[in-house]
């Protein structure tokens, strides 16, 4: 829960209490409990008086957690307007914070140096991306919006009067600022001695009626030498590789981040001009997602390669390594039929799974092969035709038993609902889709392939 710039730790404790109220009267059905923490930290950075985090405990038998996630969203932002609600979980906000500086699934970091222009220039992006397919909010991070007290010295005053500009500073620190003016030691132990002045001289006006003494003896009024107002100025300044960046958060739902992100960029070139210094970066889930496919991208041709040569190695056979290995692509045809099958967008966790499922179809693939060889060995007058047959009916309860298998030890993962669910189905989806397709194909198909190339030997 963000609430503006510069409210007080006290709203922020009366807006917790009140949310927390508000949550268990309308959803006694749903919420155990509710744990509110406000003005703290939890990595060790500045605390924020006016970030709130409302911890829920819900009843296990929740079907639909997402819709209820949007529906109590929806209803505290119209019973509380002057906050803004961020729905997520304790662990995930946590990493995606430390990871990337953001409290969403997905972000823009926009960067430059001047704070005004830098939210100027997130307003023109979130105006650009609004009614974009997939995107459900669009949040400016409130960087400004604290209220500043700036207290310009009028050095012809100072002069005028015998006042040193240290003095005047000094006056603020100590006064107001609790700088200590001396120390009590006791023992090995020292202790800062504040005196502070009444809090009511924080107020501005009452700020600029202070008194202070000049070197000739008169009484002077801080405002006879100083001008003083107050100015809107930046509540934190975020910095990346020394250079200053604000967020604009984006919450996804119902579109894949990369299509996602392809057309937002379309439209933020062709809308928002960008300053010369001042450029954008994505962060968040697409950035992560960036970096793992290009990894993925080195490993799993290196993967297949040193799968090609074990292979070679093993048969001594450049014609069965790549017959073998032809059981790859039938592994994929299923793990994207079950992705386009299941409606869900092509993710980390997913590609993962096809990783997965070129182990388990490559496996089959040895299996049947070595087979046909020992039977070819076993019975070398035996036409080749018949051998293939005989090969594939004996080794199908082995191919059978190691899917089935595999296919009941990721079931539970398939129709898991709890914590972690959203990572384990698209892993569960492709790996299932995969094995299917790859061990009927194995059984039909290779056969076919081990006759077309293998019949001469």
């Amino acid at each position: 829960v963000i609430a503006p710039p510069g409210t007080a730790l006290s709203q922020s404790l009366e807006t917790a209490k009140a949310i927390e109220t508000h949550l268990l009267k309308h959803y006694p059905n749903d919420v155990t409990s509710v744990l509110s923490m406000a003005g703290r930290s939890e990595k060790g950075e500045t605390a924020q008086p006016n970030y709130m985090e409302i911890l829920l405990t819900l009843y296990p038998n929740i079907e639909d957690l997402p819709q209820l996630s949007n529906t109590i969203t929806d209803d505290l932002s119209h019973t509380f307007e002057h906050v803004r609600f961020v729905p997520t979980q304790p662990i995930a906000m946590r990493i995606e914070e430390l990871l990337e500086g953001i409290q969403s699934e997905l972000g823009i970091k926009i960067y430059g140096e001047n704070q005004k222009v830098m939210t100027e220039i997130s307003q023109d992006i979130s105006d650009a991306l609004k009614g974009l397919e997939g995107i459900e909010e669009l949040e400016v991070e409130p960087q400004l919006g604290q209220a500043n007290i700036i207290i310009r010295p009028n050095y012809q005053a100072l002069a005028q009067y015998g006042i040193r500009v240290d003095e005047i500073m000094q006056f603020i620190r100590k006064g107001v600022g609790e700088e200590p003016i001396t120390q009590k030691i006791e023992g090995v132990k020292r202790f800062g001695i504040v005196a502070k002045l009444d809090e009511s001289t924080q107020e501005i006006e009452r700020l600029k009626e202070m008194t202070l003494r000049s070197q000739s003896g008169a009484i002077v009024m801080l405002q006879d030498v100083c001008d003083i107002e107050l100015r809107q100025g930046a509540s934190f300044i975020k910095r990346q590789n020394l250079n200053r960046y604000m967020v604009l958060g984006v919450e996804t739902e119902g579109r894949d981040v990369a299509s996602l992100v392809k057309e937002a960029n379309e439209r933020i070139e062709k809308s928002v001009n960008l300053p010369s210094g001042y450029y954008i970066e994505w962060a968040g889930d697409f950035k992560n997602m960036q970096e793992a496919t290009e990894r993925l991208m080195v490993i799993i041709p290196i993967t297949l390669l040193l799968i090609l040569l074990l292979l070679y190695t093993a048969f001594n056979s450049l014609k069965k390594a790549l017959l073998i290995l032809m059981n790859v692509p039938f592994g994929l045809m299923g793990g994207v039929a079950a992705l386009i099958i299941s409606g869900i967008y092509l993710s980390v966790s997913a590609m993962i799974g096809f990783l997965a499922i070129f182990a388990i179809a490559i496996l089959n693939g040895i299996v049947l092969v070595t087979f046909i060889d020992e039977l070819r060995a076993k019975k070398p007058n035996l036409h080749l035709k018949e051998v293939l047959l005989e090969a594939t009916l004996l080794r199908l309860r082995p191919v059978l038993m190691t899917a089935f298998t595999t296919l009941f030890g990721i079931l539970p993962l398939l129709y898991s609902t709890g914590v972690g669910s959203e990572i384990q189905y698209p892993l569960s989806v492709v790996i299932v889709g995969g094995i299917i397709s790859s061990t009927i194909l194995t059984l039909l198909v290779l056969p076919v392939g081990y006759w077309l190339f293998l019949k001469k030997g």
